[in-house]
């Protein structure tokens, strides 16, 4: 009924949607910390894990081949990346004015 090309690229759309929408499930914190210039309710811990996670299925998807993979996880830990910068550099410049 189906052949596996038309099956793949429909799988494909899905992997791409999956991805897009939990690649930027950072992007309300981030921009939020953008404009209050404070992250004191973020963990560090949570997204430092994510985003080791999200590099390590980057390398996967690099492995295999899969764009839908790299592209997802490149964006995810890209964002995670910039979260836990902003962490660090806000906390720190709380810490240095208290």
């Amino acid at each position: 009924m189906f052949d596996s090309a038309s099956i793949m690229d429909e799988w494909t759309y899905l992997a791409f949607l999956a991805g897009a929408l939990t690649s930027t499930g950072y992007l309300p914190q981030i921009a939020k910390g953008l404009k209050t210039r404070r992250l004191e309710d973020v963990s560090l811990l949570m997204p430092a894990v994510l985003g080791f996670g999200m590099v390590l299925w980057l390398i996967y998807g690099f492995v295999r081949e899969d764009p839908a993979i790299i592209l997802a996880n490149f964006v995810g830990s890209s964002l995670t990346a910039v979260l836990v910068l902003m962490k660090l550099v806000y906390d720190g410049r709380d810490k240095a004015t208290a």
